[in-house]
Parts: structure tokens; C-alpha cells; sequence
């Protein structure tokens, strides 16, 4: 399964791009998948939840927008969507077309928890514990 390498990778970006704005945790990812990029969503999500285990983006919301690769007939200019498979133009049936783009998986952005929340959060946890929740020897 490449999308362990590839969670890895996108992992890597958005950790880097994070560095310079705090150390909050990330709440959510929005990513984009071409459809010649070899790369099956669902795998991906897997592999970013499991990859991102122990980490700031544990838990982190994946937003996927799969992006279509573009066929351009070069004997009447028509354009459409392509669809794997599709050899010839749908429009003229010419099989001399040309694919623009959807072979991508681009990180397009990330959201972080301020840090101000996450120190709100390890507080009101520290108080929980303090006030007897959250034990763990039975008598709770």
C-alpha cells in the first residue's frame, strides 16, 4: 500500500508549514487527488489516521476534493472531463487527444488549534483530574 509513504509525506509538508505558526495541534487537512494520481482516497484517510498516530495531527479531519483529469481534442478543441479508460473524444469520436493535469496530490491547506485552546483544554483536563475524574482505581 504506497499511501503509508505517501501519509508520510503529506504528513512531513504540513508539519514543516506548521512549525512557523505555533505548536497547536492540527485540527483538519484539505487535500486534492487527481484522478490519474494512482492514489485511492479511502487508502489515504487510513494511512493518515495510522501515520498520524502520536503526533500533533492525530485526529485531524481529512478533506479530500478529487480532481478530474482534462481531455482536449486536438482535431475540434472540445474539452471535457476525462475518465480513465476514454480514448477518444466524445465529441468528434478523434482518438488524437491530449490529458491536462489530475495526476496531483496536493496539500491545499491545513487548520491549527490556537494554542491559547490547547492550554485551555490541558487545564480544564488537569482540573478534571484534580476534582477525582478521569482516575483510574475503581473508585471513580
Amino acid at each position: 500500500m504506497h499511501e503509508i509513504g505517501i501519509a508520510q509525506e503529506v504528513l512531513r509538508i504540513i508539519e514543516e508549514q506548521a512549525r512557523g505558526h505555533g505548536r497547536g495541534a492540527i485540527r483538519s487537512a484539505r487535500l486534492s487527488i487527481g484522478a490519474l494520481s494512482g492514489v485511492m482516497a479511502e487508502s489515504l484517510e487510513f494511512a493518515l489516521e495510522v501515520c498520524s498516530k502520536g503526533t500533533r495531527a492525530e485526529g485531524m479531519k481529512i478533506v479530500i476534493r478529487n480532481v478530474p483529469a482534462r481531455g482536449l481534442c486536438r482535431n475540434c478543441r472540445h474539452e471535457w472531463d476525462f475518465a480513465p479508460g476514454q480514448m477518444e473524444c466524445p465529441a468528434c469520436q478523434a482518438r488524437d487527444i491530449r490529458l491536462d493535469g489530475g495526476d496531483d496530490l496536493t496539500v491545499d491547506s491545513f487548520e491549527m488549534e490556537d494554542e491559547n485552546e490547547e492550554s485551555d483544554r490541558e487545564n480544564a483536563k488537569a482540573r478534571k483530574t484534580e476534582n477525582g475524574f478521569g482516575t483510574t482505581d475503581g473508585h471513580g
